[in-house]
């Protein structure tokens, strides 16, 4: 895309660089520039250098995004030879002073929180038509809303999103503790990387609380985007004027206009609505109109996606914080998102506790013989049969390498099973023998499969000491057999 340029206008207050000495080495990767309390009051964005320098440095491209307040294009930073992307504000907006303090307000906040779950700001200047500009890391994956999209059924891959959503909520609590609200979650504002990163994306909305702190009374509202689907959640996404953000995600005194009122239990809200989406399939509002939206939302109109929840066959325990999330009254909900992160590992934690049961009783209750062993030759678990079929404690068993165990004749191929399993290969019906607390030996049928990566080998067995005997003895009389047959034909069966 290419960026027309007017002259510079006028400087202004709300629009102002700060022009740093060019013997001053840039700020290394990653680094933020501090502002003076002065500066910080006014929100003056991230600048350390010119006009033309910023844009020497960077090579604006296509444009892979658009919202109601900026353009975000692809981007190289020609300095560091690295895809970026540069999100900038809209030019018709340059004239309007309260979306300007805004857009630099999203800067100021963005380059503050520094999480994983949140892009770094690398760069932030102006443009020479005058637009503000800032510079962030380039991701490449999809959304979340995409990705609940590839689901059949509501309960697909439920556990990969609920740990999705655990770091969603992750980056909340940071937020949060940084005293700084998102005001703008919803399924489409999170990002997965192609390698798992979960990203909470568009800070545009962000406010930080305290006494202070500012807020632009109001912003022009948005014109629809050209080429948004005509789906509920994305129906007057992010309003502007007293009603920010989208509806579908919205908590009733944000849908009301009420923006003194919001706190970190706005975010909760909306967190509880992904929780919803992931769930059961879909926000908690359905209205296909954005006023019936709206007016869903200021309502509190909830009574169908609690009955969507109570359907839809997960946990009790996340259909439960899902609805205290989404509580009407702001005063029922969990404090803030480091509340409900708590309440979501309390469950993992009884999911990993009941799983870890479950394998116990699994291993205990079974007539076979299971055991978790290490690709260094060693048990590290074992049920209640090896005891009861060789004699050993299971201290003593857990003690030795269980090749101790082996007798020496099967010493070999043992080595060479560990050998196919150490290169991830599976393992049925090898047979070896196992010496019992009175010295006899026992046959034991096994079959394993291993995870090279952790070391571990996971195998059953079971005893056929009673099958080898009955298969030597047929093998004996079939000997015998043949023996007889042959001196029959030898010599006639009337020899004798």
């Amino acid at each position: 895309m290419t960026l027309h340029h007017r002259p510079d206008p006028p400087p202004s207050d709300l629009n102002q660089t700060v022009d740093i000495p060019s013997s001053n080495p840039p700020p290394a990767e990653n680094e933020t520039t501090r502002l003076s309390e002065a500066e910080t009051e006014l929100h003056v964005p991230l600048v350390d250098h010119s006009v033309s320098e910023f844009e020497d440095r960077y090579c604006f491209q296509e444009e892979i995004g658009r919202g109601g307040m900026a353009e975000v294009l692809a981007c190289t930073d020609r300095r560091l030879k690295r895809e970026v992307v540069a999100k900038i504000l809209h030019e018709k907006l340059l004239t309007h002073s309260d979306a300007l303090e805004r857009f630099h307000l999203e800067i100021h906040i963005t380059s503050e929180l520094e999480h994983p779950g949140i892009l770094p700001v690398y760069d932030a200047g102006t443009l020479r038509n005058g637009r503000p500009c800032y510079i962030m890391r380039r991701v490449w994956g999809v959304t979340l809303k995409q990705r609940l999209r590839e689901r059949v059924r509501p309960s697909d891959f439920r556990y990969e999103l609920l740990r999705i959503f655990e770091k969603i909520c992750n980056t909340l609590a940071y937020a949060h503790t940084m005293r700084v609200i998102h005001r703008d979650l919803n399924a489409m504002n999170i990002m997965i990387g192609l390698h798992g990163q979960v990203y909470v994306m568009d800070w545009g909305l962000a406010k930080e609380l305290g006494e202070g702190s500012y807020e632009p009374i109001e912003l022009p509202p948005q014109e629809e985007v050209e080429g948004d689907p005509p789906e509920t959640e994305t129906a007057n996404h992010t309003q502007y004027g007293r009603i920010m953000g989208t509806l579908a995600y919205m908590p009733p005194e944000q849908a009301c206009g009420q923006i003194d009122c919001l706190d970190e239990r706005g975010d909760v809200f909306a967190l509880g609505a992904i929780l919803c989406k992931i769930l059961t399939g879909s926000p908690p509002y359905l209205a296909t109109k954005p006023l019936k939206l709206l007016n869903q939302a200021k309502a509190a109109e909830l009574a169908d996606a609690f009955r969507r929840l109570d359907l839809c066959h997960a946990d009790p325990y996340l259909i439960t914080l899902a609805k205290s999330c989404l509580a009407a009254d702001r005063n029922d909900r969990p404090r803030d998102a480091g509340v409900v992160l708590t309440q979501l590992n309390r469950y993992f934690e009884l999911v990993l506790r009941q799983a870890e049961w479950d394998l116990v009783r699994f291993f205990d209750l079974s007539q076979e013989l299971f055991c978790i062993a290490g690709l260094d030759g060693r048990f590290r678990r074992i049920n209640n049969n090896f005891t009861r079929v060789l004699g050993h404690t299971t201290e003593e068993l857990l003690a030795l390498p269980f090749i101790h165990f082996v007798h020496q004749e099967d010493h070999a191929n043992t080595y060479a099973v560990m050998a196919k399993l150490t290169e991830g290969k599976p393992v049925v019906n090898f047979r070896n023998r196992y010496r019992d607390s009175e010295g006899n030996y026992r046959w034991f049928e096994w079959t394993a499969k291993s995870i090279p990566e952790e070391g571990l080998i996971f195998a059953v067995a079971r005893e056929v000491t009673d099958d080898v005997v009955k298969e030597e003895r047929y093998q004996q009389l079939e000997g015998m057999l043949r023996k007889v047959n042959s001196f029959d034909f030898l010599f006639g069966s009337d020899v004798f």
